[in-house]
């Protein structure tokens, strides 16, 4: 199942990081090989990457989808 994480609330996102970075650990300790835990660790990876981009969205124009569009009349 895909998901979009952008979707989610910070808390969401954080709650749901911490979740499965304690079920990747638990695996790993476990005895499970890195290569079983694949799709895990995308899901982790995919986490952090939404988190990061939830706390460092800011306004800047460069870092907007849409920088191509003037948003400053002149």
């Amino acid at each position: 199942m895909v998901m979009n994480w952008n979707e989610l609330d910070l808390e969401t996102l954080k709650a749901n990081y911490e979740q499965e970075s304690m079920n990747l650990k638990t695996a790993l300790l476990q005895g499970t090989s890195w290569e079983e835990l694949r799709d895990q660790r995308k899901t982790l990876t995919d986490l952090a990457i939404a988190l990061h981009k939830k706390m460092h969205s800011s306004d800047n124009p460069a870092e907007s989808a849409d920088r191509s569009v003037k948003r400053i009349p002149r």
